[in-house]
Order: structure tokens, then C-alpha cells, then sequence
């Protein structure tokens, strides 16, 4: 069942590498690919590195709250495997439409490690729907905050458009899990191919749902934990760039509402990796709105996207161990 959700698309992969490198050109020639490429020039390593750390304090961050929802399902597993699992899934985000990728942590969990498959989606799904609502909250914040009033009236219904449709999908991950009556609505997709599996997974998920409802204290926690660390992490990006946001409010204050507002670009579902195109266009879009130079803006997300995949690129080996297994499976 879980390699069935997880088996490679690769008519969509090729599709989604297409209409980045497309949108990526737009941008190029929207904010002019010399000031873009000159924003790289002086980049300071060491602002950069500190940057990294962040980042890794981050995925500690996240994986510790897989092991809360695993360790009171009594599914004892190493942290160490537990990490690695995570960076698989950040791994394979990387380059998946709406970052769907991260699912593939609970394959890893389940044919690395012989969690089971259920328990293990509970760990990655539970969580993430705190994530999805923080996204929801702080993009719709970051909206009101940072673009309303410098955005024409005519283009403001637009800027909440993502708001709303990462609203919906965060309700509808509440019902998933934890609503018997709203899952019993799609009883009919039982019988059809692959989301049959779904829905037979979603059944067994809602069965230790209530493990989500118990932990909800600490995992909250820690999701502000991660949105600080994440938010520290796109601070120094900024800096190693030599960029300096002054706007009216402390320059750290930005990063924490600009971060799930651009990071919710990549979360809808367009035929690109994991928004790449979109967040950068929203990069520039935003600076350009503040005041500043769209292309810094746009070398800002690029240069926090890259710095992200080489760092998640250490789990090749665990993901090429999980490999066999998948294909053995489908």
C-alpha cells in the first residue's frame, strides 16, 4: 500500500521539471537574469553555514515530534533512523508537486526501519497538519501585515487566494484523521484502484488518532520551535546575501511571516518541484512590493531552495536503500 503511494511518477516528474524551468526564464526576464545572477557575487559562507545549522536544528525539530507520536503508539525505533527517515522525505519534497514527497518518510519508516505502515503515516500526517494550519495562519498574517497596505484594491481578494486554499486543505486533513462520518463519505472510492488503499489506510490512521489529540501540547511546541528555527535559518540567508529588510517592524519579525508565506507557494498543487518557480515569483513579488529590488528576492528563495537540497542530498544512501524494497512491492 505505502509503495503503491510512493511509486514513482516519472511522466509527472518530467512535466513538473518543464514548467519550473519555464517559470524560472519568466523570472529571469521579469527581474533581469544580470541583476538576478549578481545578487550570488559576494555571498558570505559563514552567514550561509549558520544558516545550515539552523536548518539542522530545524529537521532535529521535526523528527523528535515523530518519535512523540511513535514512542505512545509504542513503536520503538532509534532516533538516529528516525532522522534519517526525515531526510529522505525532505529529500524527495524537494523535487514532488506540492512537496507531497515528505510523505515517503513514513515508507521509510515502514520498509527501513518495519514500522508499521499505518502508525508510521499517523507520525508524518498527525504533525503535519499542525504545519499546514501555522502556514495557513502566518501566510494569511504576513498578507495582512506585510502586503495590504502597500497592494492596489483590485489585487488584494488575490492575495488571499493561497490563504484560503491552504485553509481548506487543512480542514480537510482535520476530517481525515480524526472525522469517521466524513471518511465514511468516500466509502465509494473502496473499490477503485490505489485510492482504495488510501482510504483503507485512512481508516487504520484514524484508529490511533487520538494519540494526535493527546500529544497536541507538545507538538505545538515544537512547532514553534521549527517555524523559529526556520525562520532564524531564512534570517541568515538573507544575511549572507547581504540583504537588510526595513520596514517598520524587527527585520527577524519578517523572516517568521514571510517564511510560511512564501513556503505555501510551494505547497499548491502545480505541476512543478515542490514550487520551484512559484516561490521565487512570490519572492519577487514581494520585494518588489516592500520597495526592494525583485531580483534579491528572487535570488533569496533560489539561494534558500538550493542550500536546502544540498543539505537533504545526505540521505541518497537511505533512499536507495528503501529502493528495492518499493519496487520488490509493486
Amino acid at each position: 500500500m505505502v509503495a503503491t503511494e510512493f511509486k514513482a511518477n516519472w511522466k509527472t516528474l518530467l512535466l513538473s521539471i518543464v514548467v519550473s524551468l519555464l517559470l524560472m526564464v519568466g523570472i529571469l526576464h521579469f527581474v533581469s537574469a544580470e541583476k538576478f545572477f549578481a545578487e550570488f557575487s559576494n555571498i558570505n559562507y559563514l552567514l550561509l553555514l549558520v544558516s545550515v545549522i539552523f536548518l539542522l536544528i530545524m529537521y532535529v525539530g521535526m523528527t523528535y515530534r515523530i518519535k512523540i507520536v511513535l514512542d505512545a503508539m509504542q513503536v520503538n525505533l532509534k532516533f538516529i533512523d528516525m532522522l534519517k527517515s526525515h531526510f529522505v522525505g525532505m529529500l524527495l519534497a524537494d523535487f514532488t508537486p506540492a512537496r507531497s514527497g515528505y510523505f515517503a518518510t513514513a515508507a521509510v519508516l515502514h520498509y527501513n526501519y518495519k514500522a508499521p505502515p499505518d502508525k508510521a503515516m499517523v507520525s508524518i500526517f498527525g504533525p503535519q497538519i499542525f504545519d499546514f494550519a501555522l502556514k495557513a495562519v502566518a501566510g494569511t498574517a504576513a498578507v495582512i501585515i506585510l502586503l495590504w497596505k502597500v497592494t492596489d484594491e483590485h489585487n488584494k481578494p488575490f492575495l488571499l487566494v493561497g490563504s484560503v486554499v491552504m485553509s481548506l486543505g487543512v480542514a480537510t486533513m482535520l476530517l481525515l484523521l480524526f472525522s469517521e462520518r466524513f471518511l465514511r463519505l468516500f466509502t465509494f472510492s473502496k473499490k477503485l484502484p490505489l485510492v482504495g488503499g488510501i482510504y483503507q489506510l485512512l481508516e487504520s490512521m484514524q484508529k490511533n488518532s487520538h494519540i494526535i489529540v493527546k500529544k497536541t501540547p507538545e507538538l505545538l511546541v515544537l512547532l514553534l520551535f521549527t517555524w523559529s528555527a526556520k525562520a532564524i535559518s531564512w534570517y541568515f540567508v538573507g544575511k549572507a546575501l547581504g540583504i537588510t529588510i526595513d520596514i517598520g517592524i524587527p527585520e527577524l519579525a519578517f523572516y517568521y511571516l514571510f517564511q510560511p508565506l512564501v513556503t505555501m507557494l510551494e505547497f499548491i498543487p502545480l505541476p512543478t518541484l515542490a514550487g520551484t518557480g512559484a516561490s521565487e515569483a512570490g519572492s519577487a513579488f514581494i520585494f518588489a512590493a516592500l520597495g526592494m529590488n525583485p531580483a534579491t528576492g528572487a535570488a533569496f528563495a533560489f539561494l534558500a531552495r538550493i542550500k536546502t537540497t544540498v543539505v537533504n542530498m545526505v540521505a541518497v544512501p537511505e533512499t536507495l536503500r528503501m529502493l528495492p524494497q518499493l519496487v520488490k512491492k509493486t
